[in-house]
């Protein structure tokens, strides 16, 4: 950038010095709110096809304008790090080097914001939002598989060039407007110039302040990323929050999770905690406070082999009767065990997380959310979980044996669960036999074949098998055709909401193929042992946006069938819904004998109940909601929490905070 000559830095005075830089740092704020405006109208019209009611709406008009107000904060804040950097110095050292610096840093936040925008692309086909906690859950994933994700399925090696050439020519123009001449203001007095500074800083105090709160000059009216949901399209909501507002959401819900999960609380507190959410606060242990008898035999002959298959995203969608006509060929396995007479299922479960190590660490924990990551926490390897699903069943008597389609080192899973009570765990690289695979691990069938073979070899054994899948996730890679999917049956049967291009239909066959594999393995460990027992359910769903707005079943939910012999349907309570901590207490409520016992913080599935919830959801009788509910008011959509229930979810948080930060004790 040209900067001030000696003769002009000579003729000005400091005033007239920082009106003129003023003035360009508030072209920078012009600059951004367009650049944000223009994303966001680009970002609609590309994923235009989730509007049912069309692009030209009031809700679309309703999206701009809030967006719009929220990028007031981005771009204040871009525009008042300038300012610092140039603005200030420059009324103290009038050769300051103002313009050039304001302007580099303007060119590394078009980088920055551009290459989020490009980003922002996959990133909502995959988690049908924009930037969310899933960044925190990926900081601690496999950088290696991550990288070769990006590169092989969502364009890494042409997004990130686009976003510098498009960056190139955003520069271009940002220098240009950022030269276009600005007002020279004049004082003939040093009163007049007093008189100026006073009405230019309340000004700037003024401006502040509206910029501070989107729009508005107080909190009432604000506009901020907890009460910008206010439409009724999640697309549009996404839409309102520019990538920065996405960024500070993760930021701030972190440490809002974080604090939500402090100890500051003593054991009496504790023990108050304890009773409140229906366990014996006399009890000496976390364990021992919530521990069960049972009373009533349920099924006549303990299964020897109990084998639960947590499927990569195996969500419930494809199951749902409005889907019926794709998903009764992408889920013929499932839907034909949820089927039969020998089992029981939920209208629709809550998942542990919208990540896989979060599913994990849920099952083997037996503890709701925290946001902690119990696979890099100390106490984990130092003490065993008594409610996780490991030391439910060793307690009942089972051999315990983890298996993984990926690799053991992968967010340090094999050292975690075989520290919690697994005896066993088996991943792709002890695996024998065809491989294949990607970055991830091996096809589900090399994966299932293995654990039918270990089966056979231990038939007389009484064993719980953990199965954790790994093929229905990008990058996409198995060869469908090979395996025997129909993409043309399925393209003819698409319903409206769903497209029928290639990706799409690539997608749908990995679903088809998780379903199929898993399904004939169930088949095949029937024959070699008739009366085992099959949990099947999902880590999380989130992952497949349609055409179309979604309800929160059909994008968040995950199925749960209990199949076997032995099983009796009426068991569980009609329409019973529940989340997937409830999983571990049923199967010991199931296959456990007069007297033996168990840990769990929650009901099992069996028992009639009022409420479930999960990380971010709460469930009942009416379906799913969002625990969170615009403080506006103008979502009629959305049903809040009884404060009660409310109540006993951060109950609930906090003793599990407990049991990972301090420790089983009570003390």
């Amino acid at each position: 950038m040209k900067e001030d000559s000696k003769e002009n830095i000579k003729q000005e005075s400091r005033f007239t010095v920082f009106l003129r830089q003023l003035q360009t740092d508030l072209k920078g704020f012009v600059w951004f709110n367009v650049l944000f405006f223009l994303f966001r109208i680009a970002f609609i019209l590309l994923f235009g096809s989730q509007l049912v009611r069309g692009l030209f709406t009031a809700d679309t008009a309703a999206a701009l304008w809030l967006g719009l107000r929220m990028s007031l904060k981005t771009s204040g804040f871009i525009m008042l790090i300038g300012a610092v950097l140039s603005t200030v110095p420059k009324l103290f050292f009038l050769r300051w080097k103002a313009d050039s610096i304001r302007y580099y840093w303007y060119v590394v936040c078009n980088f920055v914001f551009t290459l989020l925008f490009i980003a922002r692309i996959p990133y909502y086909r995959i988690f049908n939002s924009g930037y969310n906690l899933m960044l925190i859950n990926g900081k601690h994933d496999d950088t290696r598989a991550i990288i070769l994700t990006a590169v092989q399925e969502y364009g890494l090696l042409w997004r990130l060039p686009l976003a510098i050439l498009l960056t190139a020519c955003l520069c271009v123009l940002l220098k240009r407007w950022l030269r276009t001449p600005t007002r020279a203001f004049v004082s003939h007095s040093r009163g007049e110039t007093l008189g100026k500074s006073v009405l230019i800083l309340a000004g700037i105090a003024v401006f502040w302040v509206f910029v501070r709160f989107g729009g508005a000059f107080g909190y009432t009216h604000s506009v901020n990323w907890e009460n910008a949901s206010r439409l009724r399209s999640n697309l549009l909501n996404e839409a309102v929050l520019d990538d920065g507002q996405a960024l500070y959401r993760v930021y701030s819900m972190h440490k809002r999770m974080k604090k939500t999960t402090e100890v500051t609380f003593n054991a009496e507190e504790l023990r108050r905690k304890i009773a409140a959410t229906g366990g014996n606060p006399d009890k000496g242990t976390l364990d021992e406070a919530y521990r069960h008898i049972i009373t009533e035999e349920k099924m006549r002959i303990q299964p020897r082999h109990i084998v639960l298959v947590l499927g990569e995203s195996y969500s419930q969608w494809p199951f749902l009767p409005k889907f019926d006509s794709v998903g009764t060929y992408l889920t013929e396995k499932g839907r034909r065990f949820a089927a039969s007479p020998r089992a029981m299922q939920t209208q629709y479960m809550l998942a542990h997380g919208t990540g896989t190590m979060p599913a994990v660490n849920g099952f083997v924990s037996g503890l709701p959310d925290t946001g902690i990551y119990l696979n890099y926490e100390k106490e984990s390897y130092e003490e065993t979980y008594g409610a996780g699903i490991g030391s439910v069943m060793k307690q009942l008597g089972y051999k315990t044996v983890f298996w993984y389609g990926g690799f053991g080192a992968w967010q340090n899973v094999e050292r975690f669960v075989t520290s919690q009570n697994f005896d066993e765990f088996r991943d792709a690289g002890s695996f024998t036999g065809e491989r294949g695979g990607n970055a991830w691990g091996v096809p589900d069938k090399v994966l299932f074949d293995n654990a039918l073979n270990y089966i056979r070899q231990h038939k007389s054994e009484k064993i719980f098998h953990m199965i954790l899948t790994t093929t229905n996730h990008p990058p996409y890679t198995i060869d469908l055709k090979a395996a025997g999917f129909d993409s043309e049956r399925v393209k003819k049967n698409l319903p409206d909401t769903i497209p029928g291009d290639a990706n799409t239909l690539n997608e749908l066959g990995h679903i088809w193929y998780a379903d199929h594999v898993m399904g004939e393995f169930v088949e095949e460990t029937e024959k070699e042992i008739p009366e085992s027992l099959f949990v099947i359910t999902g880590d999380h769903g989130e992952r497949f946006s349609f055409a179309r707005e979604m309800d929160l079943q059909s994008l968040s939910s995950i199925p749960c069938i209990f199949y076997g012999k032995g099983i009796d349907p009426a068991w569980m309570p009609e329409k019973q819904f529940g989340s997937a901590l409830q999983v571990a207490p049923t199967l010991a409520v199931l296959i456990g004998r007069k007297g033996d016992t168990y840990s769990s913080l929650v009901p099992d599935l069996l028992q009639k109940q009022d409420f479930v919830f999960n990380h971010r959801l709460w469930g009942d009788a009416a379906g799913m909601h969002e625990q969170r509910v615009s403080e506006t008011g103008r979502d009629r959509t959305k049903k809040a929490m009884a404060p009660a229930h409310r109540k006993q979810i951060e109950q609930l948080r906090q003793i599990a905070a407990w049991r990972i930060l301090k420790g089983n004790r009570i003390k």
